[in-house]
């Protein structure tokens, strides 16, 4: 297995990503750079985002975070510094959406399997994709009036 050298945008895009396709959609209208964030999930430039992208980015951004190669993501994977307290701080936020035994450690499963609400939400034709009109349309209801 290949590591990652983990820059400080790349945990930010992998902490960000993986919070955005996990939660509510409080990320995305939150989120100035969301479109940045999925742009980086299109990852076959279609302009639309699969559920295989999303699964794809989950697993890229697993292997990235999970930098001691002990198959969990977890504290022990924190960098050093300047990035520890960045890294502390995405973790915590992964934890919430991620971590379905709440035992501070988030495995490969768990990143996997976790339910993605604006994902499910968005996708108003059910077929798992996000088109860029559907993308739109959950940007749109999330906007604060």
């Amino acid at each position: 297995m290949t590591k990652f050298k983990l820059n400080r945008l790349e945990i930010v895009i992998a902490a960000s990503f993986a919070t955005l396709v996990a939660t509510t959609g409080q990320a995305l209208a939150q989120n100035p750079d969301a479109d940045e964030l999925i742009s980086h999930a299109d990852l076959n430039g279609d302009g639309n985002i699969s559920w295989e992208e999303v699964l794809e980015m989950r697993a890229n951004s697993f292997e990235r975070l999970d930098r001691n190669s002990d198959g969990v993501v977890s504290k022990d994977d924190s960098p050093a510094r300047p990035f520890a307290a960045r890294f502390n701080d995405a973790l915590e936020r992964l934890q919430t959406d991620f971590d379905a035994d709440r035992d501070g450690e988030i495995t490969k499963e768990e990143m996997m399997s976790a339910p993605a609400p604006l994902f499910e939400q968005g996708d108003i034709d059910g077929d798992d994709v996000l088109t860029a009109d559907e993308m739109a349309a959950v940007r749109a209801e999330r906007s604060p009036l």
